[in-house]
């Protein structure tokens, strides 16, 4: 059957710079970035920073080895830096938007220390079943 859009093919391939690729938001998507913009970031800022993030994670999995390259690596753990509480804004002066600046060369993370492991499951590496370690571990997967 013709494309309904004749005009229009399908693009395989990462979008080139400069293009304005569209996606459909859905209730997920939405709530997700909600919770990034709620940190006074604007929809491009949040878009950017997400995709940034998760590509690092697969760079730095593939530059050490963790998966092969061109597959996406499990991410199994994260940790947070914990931030100092700001002091309160007195007034308009003591307010800052200044937003970070934007990395353009970014760098890729050393390999951790010690023996890397391939993954494996804790029953593996103890020979019994582990039970969740946090309450959270029990929440149900986002569909």
């Amino acid at each position: 059957m013709a494309n309904a859009h004749p005009n229009q093919t399908k693009k395989q391939g990462p979008p080139k710079a400069g293009e304005r690729p569209s996606v459909r938001i859905d209730e997920t998507l939405a709530a997700d970035l909600a919770v990034l913009m709620s940190t006074g970031a604007n929809f491009s800022d949040a878009v950017r920073q997400a995709v940034g993030h998760l590509a690092d994670i697969y760079r730095v999995g593939w530059a050490n080895g963790v998966c092969p390259e061109g597959t996406a690596p499990q991410v199994l753990a994260y940790q947070l830096h914990q931030q100092a509480t700001p002091e309160p804004v007195t007034g308009g002066y003591d307010a800052s938007d200044a937003r970070p600046p934007h990395l353009a060369r970014r760098r890729l993370a050393g390999p951790p220390p010690g023996a890397h492991l391939p993954t494996a499951y804790g029953e593996t590496l103890l020979g019994r079943p582990t039970g969740p370690q946090r309450p959270d571990a029990q929440r149900p997967a986002r569909a």
